[in-house]
This record gives C-alpha cells, structure tokens and sequence, in this order.
C-alpha cells in the first residue's frame, strides 16, 4: 500500500494503525487482504487537509427527476396504448420508484465527507481533520472504516459506472456492508462503533447496517453479490426498502448452474425487453422477457420483430438459463430446437416453465418443451450426440446418433451415425429402442412402408425390419 501524505502528515501510530488494517488477512474476491486490493489494482491512498462536504440532496434530486421523466413518459404511452400490459406494468413501476426515490431526504442537506475514492485518479483520499471534526476522541475508528470503506468502493468500480446516475444509492450502502463485512471477519475492536454509526444513518448509506444483518441471519449470497458486484443495472440503481429490508438489484442477481454461481449481468436487446446474458466461464446463455413475434419498442415508440436466432445457435452454449420473466412467445419451433440441444435451468419463479433433469416442461402437464418425433417422443441433444426420450423424460436409447428424424409410417426413426471410417450410416430405431433395423447402411430412403438402401454401391429394398426384399414386389 502507498500512503501519500506529504500534505497532512498522519502522526507515526495513525500511519502505523492504517497499514495494521490493510495488512489483516480478509478473503474478497481473489485477494487475500485490503493491501493485496489496493497494490493489485494499483490504488494510492492520499491523506489530505480539509473538511469537505457532500450534498446529499442532490443525489435525491437526480433520482426523483428521472423518476417523473419516465412516469410521464409511460403514462401518455398507456393513454395512447391502454389495453398494453407491458407499458401499464412499466408505467406502474416507474410511479413505485417515483415515490421510493423520496426516501431519505429527512438526511441533512450537507453531509461531512470523511473520504472519497477518485477513480480517474485512482486513488483513495482520507481527510483525518473531517474525522476529528466529527469526533476526536473516535479519530481510529473513523480512520480504519473510512479506509475500508473507500477500498471496498475502489475495489468493486467498474468503468463507465459514472454514467449512471443513481449509482451512489447502491454503490454506497455496499461499500458500507463490504467495511463492516471486513471488520467482522478480522474481528476488529471497531466493529460494534462501526454498525452503530452505519446503522444510525439516514439517508441509504444506512442500509449497509441492513444488508449486515441479513448477512448474518443467513444470506451467505450477500458477499457473492458483493464480491462480483458489477453496475450493469440500468433503471434498477435504487435499492428498495421494503417491510425492514433491503432487496439488491434483480439485474445483478446469481444464477447456480449445477453448484456453479454466475452473474447474470442482463443485456438488452434493442432498447426493450427481452434480455440476455452471456457467461463466458461456464458457457452459459441467459433468455429473459417477452421473446413474442412483435414486441414494444418504448424508446422508439413502435412494435419490432425480434429474430431469435441472433448468434445463440452456436456450439460455444453449454447450458441455458430462462428467467423468472422469460415467455418464449410464437417461435415455438426455434425455442425446441435450442431447448433440445443443452441442459435448461428456468427460475423458480417463472410462471410458464419449469425445469427437469435439465429439460424445460410446462408447469401446467409436464409436457417436454423440445423438438418432438411424434408420438409422445422427443429428440434430446447433449454433447453433440442425440438420444429419443418419452414423454415421461425417460431416453429410450442412449447418445450415440448424429441425428434423429421423426416417426415414419412404421413408427421408426431413421438415425444417423459415423462408422469406423468416420463415414455416415443409417439404420431404424424402433418405439423401444431397439436398432430394428441395423445402423450400417450408407442410404435410407422410404418407399411406402418399406425402404431403398444402398449399401457397398449396392442399391436394394428391405421391409422395417430389414429383411431384403425382391425386386418384384417393388
């Protein structure tokens, strides 16, 4: 850690203290300590006269005047379009965050800036005389939870977070909860002055005491949250208080595939839902909003059609997540085939879908959500080899086709395979499973209800259980 301080010398213990507590080993996201944060990300830490001031009020402002901008907006959208149920449900929720966005300014208009992380310059800035302002007597706690406070803020910064205008109202209760995550895991002296001063505060900073406590009852989710925090958020800045407690941000919300968490940092497409995601580590493709045929464009005020093959049938997807608010719309078809090739995990809370053994079905019979071979039977891909299921998700066969067609007039499927040579054959599968006729012909064609094959060059007839017919009965 590098401390500046040639402007506002910290006496020998302070300095001394200062370096104790970055030194203490806390676990956080790959690093092991708030120095290894600090010299990894390569953060000074300037200690500077003064006692600056923020207003808060003016954070209260910004939210409250974006808020009225999109509840008009969206209200004259409604007027225009009043039997649309997605513009009533946003213009709903904009007048919600309109009154939420209230909240706070009980807070002083001024509020003592006791540090601050800069992040074009990158440096953490402590002001020791606003500390001994606020009170002398308390000078180390205030000086090693402001610290702690601002390395939190240093360390979850993402660039181009600063074009969000309302990103204090969760940057700042995190950076409160990230401090007094650290001071309870290295057990500090401080920790106790330091949830009731967090706790004691009006305006959001108030809420990291909250975030704390459903910590420690159990929300071990929390400190994932906070250690992959990334601003990708948009309208969704403002925490929200409700009966007591503080929801974060659904758009930052974990996905567990299988015992793999990741960030679903949703992206919209075009300016509307539906949204999407992508996790590069775990391969995974996130599917969430209204995917219909026609759907609202809110910024340019007009119905689009959105083709829902854009790059997500690719060989790169692993798994698949749907949303608690995914509807696959009228592209049923293209959806089955998606559904069919990785292994599907919906929300919990979607109310259409769920998911078994990694295959979407309907919540209200069951019925498979994949490319149908008539029947009741499904074609399931994985790891590039297809298996037919039943309806009760059961494989009738194992993965070992490159391809399976539907029933025929015989109710067979005809399969694909490669050979020892790597060369294509085709054989017929019977409703059980069993290879009815054998996988080793280089042809199969239907004729009626029987087949021409070509095997070795040879051309021939065979019935549906393979045996060669004469030419005769052709």
């Amino acid at each position: 850690m590098n401390i500046k301080d040639e402007k506002f010398p910290l006496i020998p213990a302070q300095k001394s203290l200062l370096e104790k507590s970055a030194r203490a080993p806390f676990m956080l996201g790959g690093f092991v300590s708030l120095d290894d944060i600090l010299t990894k990300l390569k953060v000074d830490v300037h200690i500077e006269p003064g006692k600056p001031t923020r207003s808060v009020d003016d954070y209260y402002d910004k939210a409250r005047e974006y808020w009225r901008k999109e509840y008009e907006k969206l209200l004259e959208m409604h007027r225009r379009n009043p039997e649309n149920e997605y513009i009533r449900k946003e213009w709903q929720r904009a007048e919600i965050k309109l009154g939420r966005s209230r909240y706070g300014r009980e807070a002083h208009s001024l509020m003592r800036l006791l540090g601050l992380y800069d992040s074009e310059k990158n440096a953490i800035i402590l002001y020791p005389e606003a500390m001994a302002d606020a009170d002398s007597s308390k000078m180390d706690e205030y000086l090693v939870s402001t610290f702690a406070h601002e390395v939190m803020h240093a360390y979850f910064n993402r660039p181009g977070h600063e074009h969000f205008p309302y990103a204090m109202f969760v940057e700042e209760p995190l950076a409160e909860f990230g401090m007094l995550l650290y001071l309870h895991e290295t057990k500090s002296q401080y920790y106790n002055w330091a949830y009731d001063n967090v706790s004691g505060k009006k305006c959001c900073y108030g809420y990291g005491a909250n975030i704390m406590d459903q910590y420690l009852g159990g929300g071990k989710s929390l400190r994932k949250y906070l250690e992959e925090y990334k601003i990708f958020i948009g309208e969704y800045e403002m925490l929200d208080g409700l009966n007591g407690n503080v929801s974060l941000p659904v758009a930052g919300s974990f996905v567990n595939i299988g015992a793999q968490p990741i960030s679903a940092n949703w992206t919209p497409v075009h300016s509307i839902p539906p949204t999407y995601f992508w996790d590069e580590a775990t391969k995974t493709l996130g599917l969430d909003g209204d995917w219909g045929a026609d759907t609202f464009d809110t910024l340019n005020h007009q119905y689009i059609h959105i083709d829902i093959d854009i790059h997500f049938h690719n060989d790169d997807i692993q798994h698949l997540y749907l949303g608690k608010d995914f509807v696959k719309g009228r592209h049923n078809y293209h959806f089955e085939k998606l559904f069919s090739s990785v292994p599907v995990t919906v929300s919990h809370q979607n109310k259409e879908l769920t998911s078994i053994n990694g295959i979407p079905v309907l919540k209200e019979d069951n019925t498979p959500v994949i490319e149908s071979c008539g029947r009741g039977y499904y074609r399931l891909k994985r790891n590039g080899k297809y298996s037919i299921i039943d309806a009760q998700l059961n494989s009738i066969t194992p993965f070992n086709y490159e391809f399976i067609w539907s029933f025929d007039d015989n109710g067979l499927f005809m399969v694909r395979k490669r050979d020892q040579n790597g060369n294509f054959v085709y054989g017929l599968v019977n409703q059980q499973g069993v290879e009815q006729v054998p996988v080793e012909y280089e042809d199969i064609d239907e004729k009626g209800r029987r087949y021409e094959v070509k095997q070795n060059g040879e051309v021939f007839i065979i019935d549906e259980f393979g045996n060669r017919q004469p030419e005769s009965n052709e």
